[in-house]
């Protein structure tokens, strides 16, 4: 029987397989769950075709309605409130990675398909990356870089209005072993989201509604979140695993006082205290924290990932290039974070 073999170099091949790259791609994000175009996603991509590498994106935000509203017999006309739109704007730059796939003997010698398999690898590939990507802004990982170069735009260190330090520490510089978080420190973070201080003269930060009630996005590291867990007692920690098991929602491991908590790794520590005692970013949000905006990638800038496949070497071997035009940001104006708050304390690997 006849092996079907597929030569790459045609437009349509190349555009079904850049679609589908970046269809799964997202996917294979970390917490895939939190990203989607609506404004209620925590982080909300934006698709902007036309725009290519180095460009900039604008688009508005809107501001949570402000006004009492209107009461009994009191005129309706003319005391409408007005949407308040804030532009945010960012940058896309490319990136992109290759894979050499090898040539028709190597083919010949294993029993899988060598096209098939660089494209798998070119999307763990892409999406370790965009995970990568997504926490640095999460957590003001300013030192991110990507292969030594800034990416887009650098993240930025969240406003001293959005973030908070264990036991009341005056910065992450002042933090020590024993400021470990607790679910005090949880329980702070949250009401710094829905009922800043006045003196602090910023907005009251969105939550998810689910189910009518109002809930907030908690990842913490695993160290934080392992040091934690041991401090509960089965039966409150039984509770919270229920609660999150009737809340149905993916990537929750439980949840707390309207607080919906998961870990990753990827959550970034800033300074060693001692030993394996770290300072780590823990982070707390609601919709439209972080944005990802994607330009056009390709000659035709009509779809957001370009899948370019070429033979060299007399047409012997087989090269596949994966790329795209992004970029991800925090959402924040005149200097102060919009969606997320941060939480810093001190953690570290739980002893045998």
């Amino acid at each position: 029987m006849a092996q079907t073999k597929f030569y790459t170099g045609d437009n349509l091949t190349r555009k079904r397989w850049a679609k589908d790259l970046f269809r799964v791609i997202l996917d294979d994000m970390e917490y895939k769950s939190m990203v989607g175009t609506s404004n209620t996603s925590a982080v909300q991509v934006r698709t902007e075709l036309p725009k290519g590498a180095g460009d900039r994106i604008t688009f508005g935000i809107r501001r949570p309605l402000t006004g009492a509203g209107i009461v009994g017999d009191q005129t309706w006309e003319g005391n409408e409130e007005k949407l308040s739109f804030k532009d945010f704007n960012m940058t896309v730059e490319e990136l992109g990675h290759g894979v050499e796939v090898g040539g028709e003997m190597e083919a010949q010698r294993v029993p899988y398909n060598l096209v098939e398999e660089g494209k798998d690898a070119l999307r763990d590939w892409w999406g370790q990356h965009l995970s990568d990507h997504m926490f640095a802004h999460f957590c003001g990982d300013t030192t991110y870089k990507v292969n030594g170069v800034v990416f887009a735009q650098a993240p930025t260190n969240p406003d001293s209005g959005h973030q908070m330090f264990m036991n009341g520490a005056a910065s992450e510089a002042a933090l020590v072993a024993g400021d470990q978080l607790d679910l005090g420190f949880l329980d702070a973070m949250k009401q710094r989201a829905e009922a800043p201080e006045p003196a602090l003269n910023q907005d009251i930060m969105r939550a998810f509604i689910i189910g009518g009630k109002k809930y907030y996005r908690v990842v913490l590291h695993d160290y934080a979140y392992d040091n934690l867990r041991r401090s509960f007692n089965v039966g409150d920690y039984g509770d919270m695993l229920r609660a999150a098991k009737e809340l149905k929602q993916p990537d929750v491991d439980f949840v707390y006082n309207g607080m919906m908590v998961s870990k990753s790794t990827r959550i970034r520590t800033t300074r060693t205290i001692s030993g394996n005692q770290k300072v780590y970013r823990n982070i707390l949000f609601g919709p439209q924290a972080l944005c990802v905006a994607w330009g056009g990638a390709g000659k035709s800038t009509g779809t957001v990932m370009n899948l370019v496949v070429k033979q060299k070497d007399y047409d012997r071997i087989t090269t596949m290039f994966g790329g795209g035009i992004f970029g991800f940001k925090k959402t924040g104006f005149g200097g102060k974070d919009y969606g997320i708050i941060v939480g810093s304390s001190a953690a570290e690997p739980l002893s045998a």
